[in-house]
């Protein structure tokens, strides 16, 4: 005779793998991201200004440019002139033009104190507008003729 169902009939259970510690575990990480990662994002709150287009923009003619080699060399209007002869350029062009507006063409291996230098210059001199020239993803070029 053939004994059937012995072996289900057996006091030996099936191993079976409790789940429900390690799904606890799983949504209380993700609980705890959605809680925190809202805090990581927010920064300072802070209202930002917003800048009104230049309506009077500068005069062409008015305008004038200041380039600074990588060695540090100064040119007014492609003109080589040396940093104590700058407050006096500046000077004169306030006193031919009080509208004076600077385009400033730095070149990238400028070391930042020279730049910073050219800068407390410009603005200890009064000058009204100052804009520092950046390249445009064309081919490099030398400041415009006056």
């Amino acid at each position: 005779m053939m004994k059937r169902f012995s072996e289900r009939s057996s006091t030996r259970g099936f191993a079976e793998l409790n789940v429900t510690p390690m799904l606890d575990f799983a949504f209380t990480l993700l609980v705890i991201f959605l809680i925190t990662t809202p805090l990581l994002e927010s920064g300072i709150d802070v209202a930002l200004p917003q800048a009104a287009a230049n309506r009077h923009p500068p005069d062409p003619r008015f305008v004038q440019t200041l380039t600074v080699a990588r060695s540090g060399a100064l040119y007014w209007n492609q003109q080589r002139i040396t940093s104590a002869q700058l407050p006096v350029k500046i000077a004169e062009a306030l006193h031919a033009h009080p509208d004076l507006a600077v385009a400033v063409y730095a070149d990238r291996d400028l070391r930042y104190q020279e730049l910073v230098a050219v800068f407390d210059a410009l603005q200890t001199g009064g000058v009204p507008q100052v804009a520092l020239v950046h390249s445009d993803g064309q081919p490099e070029r030398s400041p415009p003729a006056p």
